[in-house]
C-alpha cells in the first residue's frame, strides 16, 4: 500500500487490507484510531482500482462527517488524488433517495423542513385536533410534554414499529397515554401538508419499500446510489430503520464494513439497537471477518485495565489495552462535590495545566448544579454543553421566585430574577386547569404581582370544593411567606410541602426518571441555600450579580453530560454523581430478577464506560469513599446484588481502581507484585494481551471469595455465560459444579479450572 507517512499497527493494517470477499466487523475500542485506520481502508480500496463513486462512507452526525471528509481530503491531496468517495449522513443519504423516489412518482412530492419551529407547530394543530375529537388529553405547560413527544416521534420512526408498540415498550406514565394518538394525527396532518422532517427522510422511503413487491423494489435499487462498498462508522449507534433500509438496497451488492463498538452504545433511548452490531449483522450476513482494534492511544494502561473489568461484567470478552501515556486516577479530597471540584482545579492550574482541558461528566442534570454554583460563586470560567444554563432551570427558578416573596419580591419585583418569574407562583402546580382563566390570571400577575394573593383568593370564590380550598390556601401562604426570610430553606421545604410541588411533578412528567431528576435539582438547590446560611433577600442579590453569561465565554471548564461527551476527549475528566440509583440509574434494582432491568443496566454500565475513557492524562471521581468502601475497594469486591440506593455506584467497584492502581505501579518494573481482586481472570487476559512490559501479577483470593464453598441456589458469574444459579456441587471425586445459565443452559465445571464468581443478594453478602 502506497502510504508511507502513517505507520500502521498490525491490527489496523489487518482491516485495511481486508478480502472485500467476505463482509467485516471491525470492534473499535476508544481512542483506537479508527478514523486513520477507515482512511487507509478507503485508500487501499482506490488502489485496487475502485472507483470512488462505487465508496459508500456513512457518518452519524454533521460534525463527524465534516470532521472526516476534511481528513481524508488531507490524505487524498498528499496522493495528489483529486477525487473523494461520498462521505455522508444517514439523513443526506435520505434525501437524495427520496428526491429521486418522487421524481419518479414512486413517493409524493413533499417539502423539507428542517426548523424545529415548524414541526412545533404542526404538533400543537394536532393535539387542538384531538382535543377537538374530546379525546382525554391531559392540559399540562407545553413545556412539561413537548420535549418527550419529540423523542417519541423519533423513537417510531427509528424502530419501523407502531406507535402503540413504542409506547408499550418506553415505560410511558400514563399522562402521556394521547402520545399515541397525537402522533397519529401529526402523521395525518404532516402527509396532507405535503411535508417531510428530518426523520423522514429515511422513514418514508423504508415506509415505501416495505410493501414494495419484487419488481418494484429492483426499481427502486437502480435509483439508489450504486455502491459496491458500504463503510459504516459508529455501527452500534445504528437503528431498524436505518439497517433494514441500507439492507433492502445493499446487502446482495455491497461488501460491508461496519466499524464501532457495542460498549460504547448510549443512545438505546432515541432508538439505537446495539443487538444489530452484536448479534444480528452476523446472522443476517453470514460470512464475516471480525476484527479487533484494541489497542487505545488516548490513555494509558490504568484506564485499559479498568476498562476492561467494566465491560466484563457486561458479559462480554472485550479487552480494551492502553497503549498511551498512563492516566492517574484519584478519588475526591472532599466529601462536597462542589469543593472537591475547585480543589481539584487549584491543583491542576498550580501545575500549569489548562482548564480548557478539563472536563465534568455527569450521568443525571441534577448533579450539575452544585457543581455549577461552585465555579459561578469562585468566578471559574466553564462552558455548558447542549443544556440551559443553570439559571434558567424551571425547577431553580421556581424556588427562586418563592425565596423572592419571602425577602419582600410582591411589594418590591427588583427582589425576582426577573420580573416574568411571578408566572411560577400560580403555574407550579396550576392553580386552574381553565385555560382562559389561567391566561387571565398570568397577565393580571404579571401587572400587579402585589395583587397576587387577592387575585387568588377572587378565583377561589369563582370555584368549588377542595379545589376552592386549595386556591385559598395558596394565597395565605405567599402572603405569610416573608416571615421565612430569615429562615429561607425552611421556608422552601415548608413550601414545597404546602403546595404539593413534588406530587405536582409526579402528575405532570412523563418519566419516573423526569420525576426524580426534577426532586434532585430542588434538592441540590435546598443544599445550597442550607450551606449559604444568609436570609433570602441576600441569596437572591447574589444569584442576581452572577454573571452567568459572562462565565460562560466560550473557554474554561467544559460541563456536560455523558451522552453529550461521546467522541471527545480530555487531559482532565472529572466524573461526579457516583452513588447507587442515580448512576446506575434505578428506583428498584431489578437487574437480577428481570430481564429488561438487566438490559437497562447493561445501558447504564455501558455509558460509565465512555466517560472514564475520555480522559487522558488524569481521571477523577468525586467521591470520598467511607472506611468499608475503602475495604471493600482495596479487596477488589464487587458489590452487584448488595448495593443499597445512595451508597457508593457499583460501577467504582467494578472497575478495580485500587488493585488496578497497584499493577499500574509495577509496570515495566522488575518487581512482582500481589493483588486481590475478584475480577483476577479479566485482569490475567488484560496483562497477557498487554505486551512484553506487563508487571509479574500474583492473584490471591478475597476473604469475601474464600468465605464458603458453594452451594444450591447461590447466584454466579462466569467470564463467558454470564449470570447463572447453581444447580449441585458434588462431594466426591472432582467436586464438579453444576450451574444453570438462563440462556446458556446447564453446565458442569471443575472448580480448579473454573472462575465462578458468587453474587451477593439481598440477604447476605458472601
Amino acid at each position: 500500500m502506497n502510504n508511507s507517512k502513517i505507520a500502521f499497527t498490525a491490527e489496523q493494517s489487518a482491516v485495511i487490507e481486508h478480502d472485500s470477499a467476505k463482509h467485516a466487523k471491525v470492534i473499535a475500542v476508544a481512542g483506537a484510531g479508527k478514523s486513520t485506520t477507515l482512511i487507509g481502508r478507503i485508500q487501499y480500496l482506490l488502489d485496487q482500482g475502485v472507483q470512488p463513486e462505487k465508496i459508500g462512507v456513512f457518518m452519524f452526525n454533521k460534525s463527524a462527517q465534516e470532521e472526516f471528509l476534511q481528513r481524508l481530503q488531507t490524505a487524498m491531496s498528499e496522493r495528489n488524488s483529486a477525487r473523494a468517495p461520498h462521505v455522508m449522513t444517514f439523513h443526506a443519504f435520505g434525501m437524495r433517495l427520496s428526491k429521486r423516489l418522487e421524481q419518479r412518482g414512486l413517493l409524493p412530492s413533499a417539502k423539507l423542513v428542517t426548523d424545529e419551529f415548524s414541526l412545533v407547530k404542526l404538533i400543537r394543530e394536532a393535539r387542538h385536533r384531538l382535543m377537538r375529537m374530546n379525546l382525554d388529553v391531559e392540559m399540562h405547560d407545553e413545556r412539561d410534554w413537548l420535549e418527550d413527544f419529540l423523542l417519541f416521534i423519533d423513537q417510531v420512526k427509528a424502530t419501523s414499529t407502531c406507535a402503540d408498540i413504542v409506547f408499550e415498550a418506553g415505560n410511558w406514565s400514563r399522562e402521556c397515554r394521547h402520545f399515541v394518538a397525537l402522533y397519529e394525527q401529526l402523521e395525518s396532518l404532516r402527509k396532507k401538508s405535503n411535508l417531510r422532517f428530518f426523520s423522514d427522510l429515511l422513514a418514508d422511503p423504508y415506509a415505501l419499500m416495505q410493501e414494495a413487491d419484487a419488481a418494484l423494489m429492483d426499481r427502486i435499487r437502480t435509483l439508489a446510489p450504486q455502491y459496491d462498498h458500504l463503510l459504516i462508522d459508529e455501527f452500534q449507534d445504528i437503528n431498524p430503520c436505518q439497517y433494514e433500509l441500507l439492507k433492502l438496497l445493499y446487502q446482495t451488492q455491497s461488501s460491508w464494513m461496519i466499524v464501532g463498538d457495542v460498549q460504547q452504545c448510549i443512545y438505546e433511548w432515541r432508538g439505537a439497537s446495539p443487538g444489530i452490531m452484536a448479534e444480528q449483522f452476523d446472522q443476517d450476513f453470514g460470512a464475516v471477518n471480525t476484527y479487533p482494534l484494541a489497542f487505545s492511544f488516548r490513555f494509558g494502561h490504568s484506564i485499559g485495565m479498568m476498562a476492561s473489568c467494566v465491560v466484563s461484567q457486561n458479559d462480554t470478552q472485550q479487552i480494551v489495552i492502553g497503549q498511551g501515556q498512563n492516566t492517574e486516577v484519584d478519588f475526591a479530597r472532599s466529601e462536597l462535590p462542589g469543593r472537591a471540584l475547585l480543589a481539584e482545579l487549584k491543583s491542576w492550574h498550580e501545575q500549569g495545566e489548562s482548564l480548557d482541558q478539563c472536563a465534568v461528566l455527569v450521568r443525571l442534570y441534577s448533579d450539575m448544579v452544585p457543581i455549577q454554583l461552585a465555579l459561578m460563586h469562585k468566578g471559574v470560567p466553564y462552558q455548558l454543553h447542549g443544556d440551559s444554563p443553570l439559571l434558567e432551570n424551571r425547577q431553580i427558578r421556581m424556588l427562586m421566585a418563592y425565596l423572592s416573596v419571602m425577602a419582600g419580591g410582591l411589594n418590591d419585583t427588583t427582589k425576582f430574577y426577573t420580573p416574568a418569574d411571578v408566572e411560577y407562583l400560580v403555574t407550579v402546580p396550576n392553580v386552574t386547569q381553565v385555560a382562559a382563566d389561567r391566561q387571565r390570571l398570568l397577565t393580571q400577575a404579571r401587572q400587579s404581582p402585589h395583587l397576587i394573593p387577592e387575585l387568588l383568593e377572587r378565583l377561589a370564590e369563582q370555584s368549588e370544593g377542595w379545589k376552592s380550598k386549595k386556591i385559598a390556601e395558596r394565597a395565605d401562604w405567599l402572603r405569610s411567606l416573608t416571615l421565612y426570610h430569615k429562615e429561607p430553606a425552611q421556608g422552601l421545604l415548608q413550601t414545597i410541602d404546602k403546595l404539593g410541588i413534588y406530587r405536582y411533578f409526579e402528575h405532570s412528567s412523563s418519566k419516573d426518571i423526569q420525576v426524580q431528576e426534577k426532586i434532585a435539582t430542588c434538592e441540590a438547590f435546598l443544599s445550597y441555600v442550607r450551606g449559604m446560611n444568609v436570609d433570602a433577600g441576600t441569596i437572591i442579590a447574589q444569584l442576581i450579580g452572577l454573571n452567568e453569561r459572562e462565565l460562560q465565554a466560550g473557554q474554561g471548564v467544559h460541563l456536560m453530560t455523558i451522552h453529550k461527551s461521546k467522541g471527545l476527549e480530555f487531559d482532565l475528566v472529572m466524573m461526579s454523581g457516583l452513588q447507587e440509583g442515580r448512576f446506575p440509574y434505578y428506583e428498584d434494582d431489578l437487574s437480577s430478577i428481570d430481564k429488561q432491568a438487566a438490559a437497562e443496566m447493561q445501558a447504564e454500565r455501558r455509558l460509565f464506560y465512555v466517560a472514564m475513557t475520555r480522559a487522558r492524562k488524569r481521571l477523577v471521581f468525586l467521591e470520598t469513599p467511607n472506611g468499608d468502601a475503602v475495604r471493600r475497594l482495596s479487596d477488589g469486591t464487587l458489590s452487584t446484588g448488595a448495593s443499597k440506593a445512595g451508597t457508593l455506584s457499583r460501577f467504582l467497584y467494578e472497575a478495580q481502581p485500587i488493585p488496578v492502581r497497584k499493577i499500574s505501579q509495577q509496570w515495566r518494573a522488575d518487581a512482582s507484585v500481589e493483588v486481590q481482586s475478584e475480577l483476577d481472570g479479566c485482569l490475567s487476559r488484560y496483562l497477557g494481551e498487554a505486551g512484553d512490559n506487563a508487571p509479574n501479577v500474583s492473584f490471591k483470593r478475597s476473604n469475601t471469595q474464600s468465605k464458603r464453598d458453594l452451594k444450591a441456589g447461590d447466584k454466579v458469574r462466569h467470564e463467558q455465560y454470564g449470570q447463572g444459579v447453581v444447580v449441585r456441587q458434588e462431594t466426591s471425586g472432582k467436586n464438579m459444579i453444576y450451574v444453570d445459565f438462563a440462556e446458556g443452559g446447564l453446565k458442569r465445571f471443575n472448580p480448579k479450572h473454573t472462575r465462578l464468581v458468587r453474587l451477593a443478594d439481598r440477604h447476605h453478602e458472601a
